[in-house]
């Protein structure tokens, strides 16, 4: 089927082209540049459509390498055969070019103008100076450019503008309009990376994947966007697209052929070590034709400049020599001396490729550094190949590591059994119980079973150091059953043991991080946290775990307030993740979506948590329940109440029993749900249970966070638990929560909008907007309309800024009404085609009472209906 290919992100180039064509900016016309297949005809051509149809007569010539060779080649149809001498012949073509019919102007379109002859560059030259013709032109940047022809926009007399390739958003918007449906995230992302955002590429490799369906429709999974579409496999260069690079390289010497070969294999290389694997010679031709870059950094690293180069060049070269040039650049590699973690990747995965003869410890070596690397699958890849080389017990316990990274909980059991069945040390024992008891909790969700792992390996060692360690563990799952206190206890009897070893620290550490930020003692956690992420980053075995203890670490700062603060340690943790597929991607997803819901940012949210994280295996463990709950409370506050309901039932079906610690979290999140659907009596008593549930567990910033949600919610009864609290925690949130609190029992507006300041200014848009329109709903039920058309205005502006966010206080604030609250609350019950009894049960209130609430409101409204008066809250 024939896709329509739209004109994306190309708005101000348009605007910029009609203002020269039409002279607006004193222009005679505009010079459009770029790369090949940037876009630059297709942009000319819907410039000149574009303009006053009708009454501009449109002339286009495409010049061309044959052409060139001609007088007046490009304009070749204008040509009076029968002319005497070159200079009717000039004056014959601009006459032809400048006339148009009655009421029309000319207007003339040049392709590839920098392949024109020097008579026609004149011509050009002419129809502009002369002022007959507006021109559009469009040259390829680097190429030479007839000195008539430059002259123009030098002078001033054509507007040059350098087309750019798209970026990521505008590449992934494109891909959308085309196949009908939004994009998965790192598919939007992997496809800009190798295209660059060059159009004509984009077209051809999405056109080429549709074929072999590796780009299509994921199936439909619960709770998140029917319809979007996911790229597996390796790209695959189609005819028509190497075609058009073979263009570019097919004529190249031989020597600069081999360059972009090997680079084709492993790229970036030092320059040095890709001139002794070439030619230096060579190496300064691909530089100077622009087929490489240079980064001038300390290694001089060479890169071609372009993806799509390596994946032609490999799809055209024999098995045989792609070997042999992975295994010269692997012995090359081996010879560096102090090479980083990438290298020694990098040489592992040639030496294996290449089929070469592979030392197992080589190969575990390697597995650890990917691991810092965040590439999970290469580890599992490289143990693999170690294991059948001989590797014995530090390679299956990398594995086992990687494997649980992956959420593969049942394989990296099965790897962790056989280890613990072997004759060990205590101090392995130890290390081997340490990574099953984590598989165990976090993605196998078994709590109790990681518990006893643990208490059986004591009893089994002697050494005060194994049960030092011990206590790491034990904390670690205190902290993920809700039992702050003993967690921190238990961190801290463990950092107290001298040489505790890597995974052991790691825990104590994770512990506290949970603890710390649940008990409300946020200004604790950096230390602890600064401590962690250097920790790890020196410890290959765990680095990995920055991902899920940068998501312990900024929950804790939001509990607290520290927004800002949230967002600088996601968006490190991001940022060195951001070149690694597969899960880093995944848990990155995660870390902005929770980031960007914090920050109000809705419809960024929903792009981040709106993806298949199961495709990277993440099934079981906490990271599901983590993800639905952001996901659903993002749906909720957009007012997506059917979108919302359908992620909690997906939330409810992954996780049947809440992860303990998150509980309250998932609390809140039925209670937004329920407020999404109109049941605010329902959601103000479930972010009451959360609240209950944290305060018996000593959560104290998480029962902040519920006590503050129900106040958002039009709950006046938190306040004086409030005031308390926030004498009790670290951060922000508690005095402004309390604050809104007090605030909004005694009806006092002022104190409202206080908050809502205090809420922005800590960087929570989305309370902020709630505490301003109750201040709105305030004033007005004291007939104070000015000030509450001021207070409904700042939380227009917020909600604005929140991507249209629609909570039930923003609804009551922006469309005033003669209802109460309670009657909202019932007709739009009523409204989703509850019966009075059902709508009784949620709001516990008695039949006869509902009866009358809608008896009541239909008096006030003048209608009867159940849908009529759903309108009257919906707007529907």
């Amino acid at each position: 089927m024939a896709r329509v290919w739209p004109l994306v992100g190309r708005a101000e180039e348009l605007r910029l082209a009609n203002a020269a064509v039409t002279g607006a900016d004193g222009y005679r016309g505009i010079v459009i540049a770029g790369a090949a297949g940037v876009g630059k005809s297709r942009l000319a051509r819907k410039a000149i459509a574009q303009i006053h149809p009708g009454r501009w007569e449109s002339r286009w010539a495409r010049a061309t390498a044959s052409s060139r060779a001609l007088p007046f080649g490009a304009f070749a149809e204008w040509t009076d055969i029968g002319a005497a001498d070159t200079l009717s012949t000039v004056h014959g073509v601009i006459d032809h070019l400048s006339s148009s019919p009655a009421g029309a102007k000319p207007v003339i379109g040049v392709d590839d103008a920098h392949l024109l002859d020097d008579l026609s560059a004149f011509v050009v030259l002419q129809l502009v100076q002369r002022r007959l013709a507006p021109v559009v032109v469009t040259v390829r940047t680097g190429e030479p450019v007839p000195d008539a022809l430059s002259s123009l926009w030098k002078d001033g007399h054509l507007q040059r503008i350098e087309l750019q390739p798209l970026s990521e958003e505008e590449t992934r918007d494109l891909v959308t309009a085309v196949v009908g449906g939004p994009l998965d995230g790192v598919a939007a992302r992997r496809l800009w990376t190798i295209t660059r955002g060059n159009p004509l590429y984009v077209r051809h490799l999405v056109e080429q994947e549709l074929i072999t369906g590796r780009l299509a429709p994921r199936a439909q999974e619960p709770g998140l966007n029917a319809g979007v579409w996911g790229w597996d496999g390796p790209p695959t260069v189609s005819p028509g697209l190497a075609d058009l690079i073979g263009t570019q390289l097919d004529a190249l010497p031989p020597a600069v052929s081999t360059v972009l070969d090997v680079l084709a294999v492993s790229e970036p290389l030092p320059e040095q070590m890709l001139a002794d694997l070439t030619n230096p010679d060579a190496v300064e031709d691909a530089h100077a034709v622009g087929l490489i870059t240079v980064d001038r950094g300390d290694r001089h690293l060479v890169r071609l400049s372009h993806p799509l180069y390596g994946e032609a060049r490999r799809a055209r070269a024999t098995p045989l020599r792609v070997q042999r040039l992975q295994a010269d650049v692997a012995e090359a590699l081996g010879a560096i001396q102090d090479s980083d973690a990438r290298a020694l990747v990098r040489r592992a995965v040639l030496t294996l490729d290449a089929a070469l003869a592979t030392d197992p410890d080589f190969l575990t070596d390697a597995a650890l550094a990917s691991l810092s690397l965040f590439d999970a699958d290469l580890a599992v890849r490289l143990c693999k190949a170690a294991i059948e080389n001989g590797a014995g017990y530090d390679t299956h316990l990398t594995l086992s590591v990687a494997l649980t990274i992956l959420s593969r909980g049942e394989e990296s059991e099965q790897v962790l059994t056989k280890i613990l069945a072997w004759p060990l040390p205590d101090e392995d024992r130890v290390e081997a119980a340490f990574l099953r008891s984590s598989n165990l909790l976090w993605i196998l969700g078994r709590p109790e079973q990681a518990e006893s792992v643990l208490l059986e390996t004591r009893e089994t060692t002697t050494t005060p150091l194994a049960h030092g360690e011990l206590f790491a563990g034990l904390a670690i799952v205190h902290a993920y059953n809700a039992r702050p206190l003993d967690a921190v206890e238990s961190a801290e009897c463990a950092l107290r043991t001298p040489d505790l070893p890597a995974l052991a620290r790691m825990w104590a550490l994770g512990a506290l991080l949970i603890a710390l930020g649940d008990m409300g003692r946020a200004s604790e956690l950096a230390p602890d946290a600064d401590r962690n992420y250097n920790f790890m980053t020196g410890s290959p075995l765990v680095s990995p775990v920055r991902l899920p203890y940068s998501e312990f670490h900024t929950r804790g700062l939001r509990l607290a307030g520290y927004f800002h603060e949230a967002t600088a340690v996601t968006t490190r943790i991001c940022d060195e993740c951001a070149d690694i597929p597969g899960v880093a991607q995944r848990f990155s997803a995660l870390l902005m979506g929770q980031d960007e819901l914090a920050s109000g940012h809705l419809g960024a949210a929903r792009r981040q948590l709106e993806q298949r994280f199961t495709s990277a295996g993440i099934v079981h463990g906490y990271i599901p329940t983590a993800w639905y709950c952001a996901l659903a409370q993002t749906q909720a506050m957009c007012g997506d109440a059917a979108s919302a309901t359908e992620t909690l039932r997906a939330l409810d079906a992954w996780c049947p029993t809440p992860v303990p610690y998150l509980k309250p979290d998932y609390l809140l999140t039925r209670a937004w749900v329920s407020a999404a659907t109109g049941a605010v009596t329902d959601a103000i008593e479930l972010a009451h249970r959360g609240a209950h549930y944290a305060a018996e567990h000593h959560q104290y910033a998480h029962e902040v966070m519920c006590l503050h949600t129900a106040t958002r919610l039009g709950d006046t009864t938190a306040a004086n638990r409030l005031q308390q609290l926030a004498e009790q925690v670290d951060g922000p949130r508690a005095p402004a929560a309390a604050q809104y609190a007090t605030a909004l029992g005694s009806g006092d507006a002022d104190g409202l909008l206080d908050a809502s300041r205090q809420f922005e200014d800590m960087g929570d848009p989305l309370s902020a907007m709630d505490a301003a329109a109750h201040a709105a709903t305030t004033h007005r039920r004291h007939g104070r309309n000015g000030s509450a058309l001021t207070a409904a205005a700042r939380a227009q502006r917020l909600a604005d800024a929140c991507d249209g966010a629609r909570t039930p206080a923003l609804t009551d604030a922006l469309q005033p009404s003669p209802l109460t609250a309670r009657q909202r609350e019932i007709i739009t019950l009523a409204a989703q085609g509850l019966t009075n009894n059902q709508i009784a049960d949620r709001v516990n209130l008695s039949v006869r009472t509902v009866e009358g609430h809608l008896y009541r409101a239909s008096l006030k409204t003048g209608l009867t209906g159940r849908d009529d008066l759903g309108g009257t809250v919906t707007g529907d």
